[in-house]
């Protein structure tokens, strides 16, 4: 099972957008969140230390978080946590780094007022390619072999009342 998590937080920087070797587009974010609370002995509100995590969003929620917010924003994000090891530039212990895989991000309508805007999409980018007939479509979709008697669809014309 892997551990998904949602977190509020504000952007510590603007988002960055690369594309892979593969073409996929990745854009990277950085959130710090941080805890308030009321000190009753202090009579004054009090902030825990701040964590930083890096986001990856993938694809479709890349381009629309590159081009939707900037640093400052404050968001939230929903999606996997996944934690990498590596070594040491200088030596010393292995050391480990947590990010989020986003599902979703979103802005912090506590705090925004959005107007929403559905990107704009290359109808080619969205169109299948047909490789077969609707006919052999429906025999394979109901088991029906291409030697047998394969019923075609029923076509039905409306009748001049």
């Amino acid at each position: 099972m892997e551990p998904h998590v949602t977190m509020t937080g504000n952007l510590v920087s603007d988002p960055v957008r690369r594309v892979t070797a593969t073409g996929v587009v990745v854009t990277r974010l950085r959130i710090a969140s941080n805890h308030r609370r009321f000190d009753r002995d202090r009579g004054e509100w009090v902030s825990a230390d701040p964590v930083y995590l890096d986001v990856n969003c993938w694809r479709q929620l890349g381009d629309n978080v590159a081009a939707s917010l900037k640093k400052g924003d404050s968001v939230l994000v929903s999606g996997r946590l996944t934690m990498r090891e590596y070594d040491d530039a200088h030596g010393g212990p292995r050391r480990q780094t947590y990010a989020i895989d986003a599902v979703s991000v979103s802005p912090d309508l506590c705090r925004y007022v959005t107007m929403l805007a559905r990107p704009t999409r290359d109808p080619q980018s969205v169109t299948e390619q047909v490789t077969e007939s609707p006919v052999e479509e429906v025999a394979a979709a109901t088991g029906a072999e291409g030697g047998g008697a394969a019923a075609e669809p029923d076509i039905v014309t409306p009748s001049a009342a």
